[in-house]
């Protein structure tokens, strides 16, 4: 499914998630900021992605979201805008290309129509703005080097001397966020590798 959560909003990370269609209307919204509040739609995502190496070496990334994803951002689009609308907001939108946006009418009308607009808008690349944070899984930790890139000792299958101690090593993507599990891992490799310096 996904979570809700509120953090502070930055002016840059607000730059690049408010939508736009003019250059007044972006002025417009970066000059409400101190008045604009957030709730981000956390997913776990099922679908994930996948980061290959091209013919030249250069990471190639593929990423679309699935339907069943969308399905689960569209939803917590929804929570989140009746949390807002319980909270007192006067206008709310969501991070797609296009501005989509409605003020509340008391009824939920007003959000049902905002939320057919955004299907209509779509959910694909281009037309929502989608971030990621906390990347996990992209070094997973194993038992062999054809399924995992690291041991269980957090050494790079054949590069000894090369450890990783970080998000990357999870089996897959939390679901929260992975601040403490991270610190764990760290302390972990820390011993690891102290034991055999």
């Amino acid at each position: 499914g996904f979570k809700l959560e509120t953090v502070p909003m930055h002016p840059a990370t607000f730059a690049l998630a408010v939508p736009w269609e003019s250059a007044a209307q972006h002025a417009d919204a970066m000059a409400n900021l101190s008045r604009t509040a957030l709730v981000a739609v956390l997913l776990r995502d099922r679908e994930g992605g996948r980061v290959r190496v091209d013919g030249d070496g250069k990471p190639v990334v593929s990423y679309r979201l699935s339907a069943y994803d969308a399905a689960h951002l569209r939803r917590g689009l929804a929570e989140g805008a009746r949390l807002l609308e319980a909270a007192g907001a006067q206008e709310i939108w969501a991070p797609h290309a296009r501005w989509i946006a409605y003020r509340p009418d008391g009824s939920g009308s007003a959000r049902e129509h905002w939320l057919e607009q955004m299907d209509r808008a779509g959910y694909a690349p281009n037309q929502i703005q989608l971030a990621t944070f906390h990347q996990m899984a992209s070094c997973r930790m194993g038992t062999s080097p054809k399924d995992s890139v690291v041991s269980a000792e957090h050494e790079v299958w054949g590069s000894p001397g090369l450890y990783v101690a970080d998000a990357s090593t999870f089996p897959s993507a939390s679901g929260v966020n992975p601040m403490l599990t991270i610190m764990g891992i760290a302390h972990r490799a820390a011993g690891i590798i102290a034991a055999k310096v």
